[in-house]
């Protein structure tokens, strides 16, 4: 399944280059924290997480099953670190508004597989993964299924690693995208 995507996240469109299998697994144990962060809602760490000069984008993709490029400018997000802050913001006030007994019920899991990952730059890799997203909300018995895939680029930092860029691109046609499918 070719994309613009792929040739942005991965530019050489080589997947053949090869990591060590200690990164290989250092990124993908980094994935699966940032996981349950994100699905324990536990957002300043999360937050720890981003580069200073993190873009996150997630294209309008109702036009790549047809094999046409998403025109420029077409995108549900295209935010740097202040607007994911916003975003977080927002969710904090509408799951916890004061005065609330209980916080947001809203139960999320997310699975990634998939992981590729392609050395770049110095310090710094592409990593190809799919995401599948599960959403259940307060007193619904179903839950809502999303799947994705995810271009990452990531930088070693002095422990682990720091999201400099995401791509995400949906599954879904015409989803319902809310903050937890863009996380």
């Amino acid at each position: 399944m070719a994309t613009n995507s792929t040739t942005a996240a991965f530019p050489n469109a080589d997947l053949s280059l090869a990591v060590t299998a200690g990164v290989y697994h250092d990124i993908q144990h980094f994935l699966f924290r940032e996981a349950l962060l994100l699905d324990h809602r536990r957002f300043d760490e999360w937050t720890a997480l981003l580069a200073n000069d993190v873009v996150f984008r997630m294209p309008a993709g109702f036009a790549r099953e047809i094999g046409i490029d998403t025109p420029a400018g077409l995108e549900y997000f295209h935010d740097d670190r202040r607007a994911i802050g916003a975003r977080l913001k927002r969710l904090h006030d509408r799951c916890e508004p004061p005065g609330a007994q209980q916080p947001c019920a809203t139960q999320t899991r997310r699975f990634i597989a998939n992981v590729i990952v392609c050395p770049c730059d110095r310090d710094e890799y592409n990593v190809l993964s799919y995401v599948l997203l599960t959403v259940v909300k307060a007193g619904e018995a179903q839950s809502t299924v999303f799947s994705a895939e995810r271009y990452d680029r990531l930088r070693r930092s002095s422990r682990s690693f720091k999201i400099v860029r995401r791509e995400i691109v949906m599954d879904q046609r015409n989803a319902n995208v809310d903050i937890d499918m863009y996380l």
